[in-house]
């Protein structure tokens, strides 16, 4: 019984993984004509925008959801490490070795094996492979954080949020728009460990309702002021990322996208990271997982690593997000392309060691 209701208590997080899964797609497919389309003063355009700026949320979800699941459970340092970095560098470098391959043939790049190998440390192999070597990354420092998550309070973890603000985003804001750099060594602070932390003080801070943390104070707010606050962070947010995005262009780059509202680590997003993630928990959990669903979340790292390859595919048959208006091409090409991937996936995993590599 008490099994069972765990498990339906993290319902929102399966639901969480599935939507960001989705929305990475959606930015491939949006993204290029975002930055590619010349004139920013038609609908083509601000739809394209649209897709993309309210799809950035998609990596710092998975990062929080790596933090929240991750960082408030005890494991130990050497059993941690070598199942988890099992199940990011075994099929992170099979499919990184595919990607390689793939651009071999399709580019002839890279071509011999020394500038593959070179490829293959310094990164990343393809576009979105980065992401394997973030969460590697992250996993390394999860034996530092852990016993800090542990004790942390609210003051802590504040205190962490606001270096984590002005390494990260105050140093981007100021080096991007005001050619100020910041002097201070803050490489601790400077990338997504904040988000890591993030997911752990958001999954763990009492609910309206919950039982009390004693390290952490509930929410001094009703459920249904969280969910409208959520809500609000998630419009703001991916309205100043799209905003912005024309702003940035039109006004301080001479007509030519700029890409600084789009970065993950920037407050417009944060905005709408932290609306998506408290959304989730507030109100994604009230029925239980479809197994759809369920099978959905469980093949969303193996989506991730062959969806380009599926959305290449699906461009030689024709469907590519430059073959109609993006009002046209967009709705269609993501749901096929996250679909297809999924069903790819599910094959692989009926061969022998698929399941590893996905």
């Amino acid at each position: 019984m008490c099994a069972k209701s765990q498990l339906a208590s993290f319902a929102w997080a399966d639901r969480l993984r599935n939507l960001a899964t989705f929305i990475v797609i959606a930015i491939h497919v949006s993204g290029p004509l975002a930055e590619q389309l010349p004139d920013m003063n038609t609908w083509e355009w601000w739809y394209s925008n649209w897709w993309d700026g309210i799809s950035r949320a998609s990596v710092p979800l998975f990062v929080l959801l790596s933090g929240g699941l991750l960082l408030t459970k005890d494991y130990p340092t050497g059993d941690f490490l070598k199942k988890r970095l099992s199940r990011v560098l075994v099929p992170g470098i099979f499919w990184m070795i595919v990607y390689l391959l793939y651009g071999y043939l399709a580019r002839k790049e890279p071509a011999t094996i020394p500038e593959a190998a070179v490829r293959l440390v310094e990164g990343p192999v393809h576009y979105h492979l980065w992401f394997i070597y973030l969460i590697t990354g992250l996993y390394f420092v999860y034996p530092l954080l852990r016993p800090w998550v542990r004790q942390a309070r609210d003051r802590d973890y504040w205190y962490v949020f606001v270096l984590c603000a002005l390494a990260a985003w105050g140093y981007k804001l100021g080096a991007t728009f005001f050619d100020i750099k910041l002097g201070l060594y803050a490489e601790t602070f400077s990338n997504n460990v904040g988000y890591f932390v993030l997911g752990a003080y958001l999954i763990q801070k009492p609910l309206p309702g919950e039982a009390a943390n004693s390290l952490l104070s509930t929410w001094p707010y009703s459920r249904r002021q969280m969910t409208i606050a959520s809500i609000v962070l998630i419009l703001l947010g991916s309205t100043l990322t799209v905003v912005g995005t024309y702003y940035a262009s039109v006004f301080l780059n001479e007509g030519k996208f700029h890409r600084y509202f789009y970065d993950y680590l920037t407050p417009n997003v944060g905005m709408a990271v932290i609306g998506f993630f408290l959304l989730a928990r507030l109100q994604w959990n009230k029925i239980p997982l479809l197994e759809i669903e369920k099978e959905l979340a469980s093949a969303s790292f193996g989506i991730y690593l062959v969806h380009v390859l599926v959305m290449d595919w699906w461009a030689q048959c024709g469907y590519w997000f430059g073959a109609a208006i993006p009002q046209r091409s967009i709705p269609v090409i993501v749901p096929i392309v996250y679909i297809s991937s999924f069903l790819l996936v599910k094959v692989i995993q009926t061969l022998p060691f698929g399941k590893r590599i996905t």
